[in-house]
């Protein structure tokens, strides 16, 4: 799974530490320099300050420092330092301009930015298909924000992990998701956010990915951040690809005991090695129940707010 996102940026991804590239002078390097063992770190290239140097200056001198052949994993960070959630029409032509020189690149992350420099809701995307087409190898895929995306149904033979994180995931995106062509897929995580930053998904727009039919390698799915999870996981309780998974996610949301209801009345979920409910309004009584109708699989329900019942949040919105 691709790091959670609540306010920053990456730490880690594909399994690596970051190592962030925010410079237009290699020479600002040092003393350290750059990393010999460059196919240990994932790459964070681009803006990581407010009004300080800019992606267009910041990528050319990350090209000119690195051995980029060796890179294998990549995340972009902000393009622009002063309006950092846009740009991205910019950067993907970029990345696309120097494609043959990331003949090793398995993961890549758009749109690395943390709220301090841009709330997410404000990230504005361009279309990840084209990317996806030029790095036929990537087994990783994610990006954050979607503001004024318009993305056709994905297609990629290799690609095993999609993630999109964003405060609001626009339904129709959704349904192009669950209309993909990703035979390798076996871990799909949508921050599905909140109807006041465009997202709403509902039972018709998550079909493709509830009847099972659309990606049959899937064993991760995460939906998560949503706004009404009690339905969300009613519709689980008898969604057919919840009998492939291993591995369930709701976590940022607002569960609470209506949906973990659902979840033990409907199909049996003892094949599952683990379901992540953290951020939740469950009640110590419907816990004990998951307890004991699951005592095998890995449960997660850290973040109890029962106390704020009447104030039910997503855990990323603006």
């Amino acid at each position: 799974m691709i790091q959670d996102f609540r306010h920053d940026a990456l730490t880690t991804f594909h399994g690596l530490p970051v190592f962030p590239f925010a410079h237009d002078d290699p020479a600002d390097l040092e003393p350290g320099g750059v990393p010999e063992d460059i196919e240990a770190w994932a790459w964070r290239v681009g803006a990581d300050e407010y009004d300080e140097a800019d992606g267009e200056k910041i990528w050319p001198a990350f090209l000119a420092a690195v051995d980029t052949t060796r890179v294998k994993a990549l995340t972009l960070a902000a393009w622009d330092s002063c309006e950092s959630g846009t740009g991205w029409q910019e950067y993907h032509a970029a990345l696309l301009d120097a494609a043959d020189r990331f003949p090793n690149l398995e993961a890549l992350f758009v749109g690395d930015v943390p709220s301090e420099m841009s709330e997410v809701s404000w990230i504005e995307q361009a279309d990840p298909g084209p990317l996806l087409a030029a790095f036929p190898n990537l087994l990783a895929f994610g990006l954050r924000g979607t503001a004024e995306l318009t993305i056709e149904p994905l297609a990629h033979d290799r690609l095993r992990e999609l993630t999109l994180q964003t405060g609001g995931l626009p339904p129709h995106i959704v349904r192009a998701i669950g209309t993909s062509t990703l035979p390798a897929l076996t871990g799909l995580d949508l921050y599905l956010g909140t109807s006041i930053y465009e997202g709403g998904a509902d039972a018709a727009d998550l079909a493709g990915i509830l009847s099972g039919a659309a990606f049959p390698a899937l064993r991760h799915l995460g939906l998560r951040n949503a706004e009404d999870t009690d339905t969300l996981a009613a519709l689980l309780a008898h969604a057919p690809v919840v009998a492939q998974l291993e591995s369930l996610d709701l976590a940022l949301g607002t569960l609470g005991d209506d949906g973990v209801a659902a979840l033990l009345a409907g199909q049996p979920l003892t094949h599952l090695r683990r379901l992540d409910l953290h951020h939740h309004w469950i009640s110590e009584a419907l816990i004990e129940r998951l307890w004991q109708a699951l005592p095998e699989v890995d449960i997660n329900v850290d973040e109890a707010l029962l106390g704020r019942d009447d104030d039910r949040f997503i855990a990323v919105a603006e």
